[in-house]
């Protein structure tokens, strides 16, 4: 892998971060090619993301253990290995934080680094594979081209499908916790009808009035259309439900979206009743940013 200036250092190799994705609510949309395929849909892009560290030797891990299945492992395999891929990151994989989508995204990244593919093609390759893989139609997109709340006009993969970026007003932090796992394959399979049903009405709502409140009252509504949110989320989020700008559970992570200000003692509530509480900030879209920018300013 090529030496590169604008990495950050450290003993193990380069570094960079890639965020994660929030849906609140969607509805798929098949085609003849998983570049065409993706869904239409809203979300938030978080951060702290998926810190992905690049080494010497081979192998693919997440918090040092090894990853065993999945789009990313598939890239990494597909590409040729090569070097050594070491992630990490304030989530809990199978949650409902798009780790897929955003793991397959950084290992795809560092074949464009290395010089193998250009970075659309690595955000192309993300996307395919996790469609492949169905672990994810939509959050590839919505994670390369989104910032804060990201709407997904157009389906398909980056350079396919189109998202628009919603202004959100700065301060916001997002409580989340997570309630167990669930497969996506096993979402989509399971609520298909509700999914599709649901998930149009609610991505015609809202763009009557793209706006915050919006994604957060019709994510809720589209929670509870899927059978997501039952008696003991809402009392568990009842006490705390006065300081919410609005929540939702996306698959298995309750999250709860609040004045920066709140985010704390919002945080000591919930973890009175769940073991695991984190903090996120919405994603900008700097880390894109900085890749593209290494890879055109520095030589192969």
């Amino acid at each position: 892998m090529r030496h590169t200036a604008g990495f950050t250092s450290n003993r193990d190799g380069v570094a960079f971060e890639v965020p994660l994705h929030l849906t609140g609510f969607f509805y798929p949309v098949y085609r003849e090619s998983w570049e065409l395929t993706g869904s239409l849909g809203a979300g938030l892009v978080i951060r702290p993301g998926l810190r992905c560290v690049v080494g010497r030797g081979e192998g693919l891990t997440f918090a040092a253990e090894p990853i065993s299945w999945g789009p990313a492992l598939e890239i990494y395999n597909e590409l040729g290995k090569g070097f050594s891929v070491h992630l990490s990151g304030n989530c809990l994989p199978g949650a409902g934080y798009a780790f897929s989508a955003a793991s397959s995204l950084a290992v795809a990244a560092c074949y464009a680094l290395a010089g193998k593919i250009s970075l659309s093609e690595a955000a192309m390759r993300a996307h395919i594979s996790e469609v492949r893989c169905r672990t994810g139609l939509g959050d590839v997109l919505a994670i390369w081209g989104g910032e804060g709340l990201a709407l997904r006009k157009r389906p398909g993969g980056p350079g396919v499908g189109e998202v628009e970026n919603i202004r959100i007003r700065d301060k916001i932090a997002i409580v989340t916790s997570e309630l167990g796992r669930l497969a996506t394959e096993s979402l989509l399979t399971t609520h298909h009808e509700k999914i599709m049903e649901a998930g149009d009405w609610s991505y015609r709502e809202f763009l009557k009035n793209p706006s915050l409140a919006n994604f957060l009252e019709l994510s809720n509504r589209f929670s509870r259309e899927l059978g997501l949110i039952d008696r003991s989320i809402e009392e568990i989020v009842r006490p705390v439900s006065s300081r919410l700008l609005g929540w939702y559970v996306k698959k298995r992570v309750l999250v709860l979206v609040v004045e920066e200000a709140e985010a704390r003692e919002v945080a000591v509530n919930i973890g009175a009743s769940l073991s695991i509480v984190r903090v996120f900030k919405p994603g900008e879209g700097e880390w894109r940013r900085y890749l593209e920018t290494i890879l055109d300013t520095c030589p192969s």
